[in-house]
């Protein structure tokens, strides 16, 4: 049974509870939770505190509550925001008369000085010793993006993630290499469905700035597995050309952007894919699940985008949600 830790708003924990209905998110949205205390013993709460599970990343901070009344009974839920809710609520922008924020050093010292600046230092200990750096890491796609899509990107850079934890009366935040679980995961685990695509974009013509023959122009071309890059391998018959329109871009933007735009499109197809409890153990998201069908000969390997936890009649579940895999095959599937 899962013991639900209430805490007000200078996180002192003020009681532990067991009777709760709970249903959190984190992940690419959501972010949030619904709790409702059906323990008597429970003390009042109000708006602006917290709660926690010990040793999980699950918990949050209340910001609302919503009342039901049926048949003469009451029921208080409290709505809030998850950890990662609490950060895709602050911003983090250029300084002033500064064209973009940018940061350099080890990730730790990194996230503590984001998190001072958008005033969550007091909520999140970072508690790691990853020794990664960033040299000039530049907020520029957007240059005004919430906390948590910005820290996800920076950290990604690296091949990290965020971590939470909450453990000691304190919310760790951890920085930790990105999980990909492979060989450990067969077809009793996840299930897949995946769709071949070949004819996708192969040569992206980025447009940006300025008109006629001043307007910017940047090419960039996929081969034949998906790496981009400015030189052109596929031709004739085998090109598939679009163009990118981004009027506004400058050189350097139009450049950076492009290429991204078609390392997007180099997916190779359609895949759902379905985890069950046994293969999410431990995954977080940014985290990667590979499974393969030896039958076809398809690889499909994807990304946790979010998490749901769920507590009734005091069970806990869980449950991931992944974004589009990326997939494979091999000779004999084709």
């Amino acid at each position: 049974m899962a013991n639900v830790i209430l805490a007000d708003a200078e996180l002192i924990p003020r009681a532990s509870i067991s009777q709760v209905v709970l249903d959190w998110a984190t992940g690419t949205d959501e972010n949030d939770f619904e709790l409702t205390i059906e323990d008597q013993t429970a003390p009042a709460i109000s708006r602006g505190w917290y709660f926690w599970l010990d040793g999980s990343d699950v918990g949050g901070r209340i910001i609302d509550r919503r009342v039901t009344v049926s048949a003469g009974q009451s029921t208080t839920t409290w709505i809030g925001q998850s950890w990662t809710g609490m950060l895709a609520a602050k911003i983090l922008q250029p300084d002033a008369n500064q064209d973009y924020l940018t940061v350099s050093g080890k990730l730790p010292d990194v996230v503590r000085g984001l998190l001072k600046r958008i005033g969550l230092d007091a909520v999140f200990t970072v508690d790691s010793s990853d020794m990664s750096t960033v040299s000039n890491w530049v907020f520029q796609n957007p240059r005004y993006v919430d906390a948590y899509t910005g820290l996800r990107s920076l950290l990604a850079s690296c091949g990290r993630r965020l971590d939470f934890q909450a453990a000691d009366n304190k919310i760790h935040l951890d920085i930790t290499p990105i999980r990909t679980i492979t060989n450990a995961i067969d077809s009793d685990l996840v299930d897949f469905k995946a769709e071949t695509k070949h004819r996708v974009t192969n040569h992206l013509i980025g447009l940006g700035s300025q008109e006629l023959k001043d307007r910017l122009v940047s090419h960039w071309y996929a081969d034949a597995a998906g790496n981009v890059s400015q030189t052109q391998t596929l031709t004739g018959v085998d090109e598939v050309c679009e163009i990118y329109d981004y009027t506004s871009a400058d050189a350097a933007t139009l450049k950076s952007e492009t290429q991204k735009r078609l390392q997007e499109e180099q997916i190779g197809g359609t895949v759902d894919v379905t985890l069950t409890d046994s293969a999410g153990d431990g995954l977080r998201v940014d985290d990667k699940v590979t499974a393969s069908d030896h039958a076809s000969g398809m690889s499909v390997t994807a990304t946790i985008t979010k998490r749901i936890v769920k507590i009734e009649s005091g069970i806990m579940t869980s449950t991931f949600e992944v974004g589009q895999g990326i997939m494979k095959e091999t000779e004999s599937g084709r």
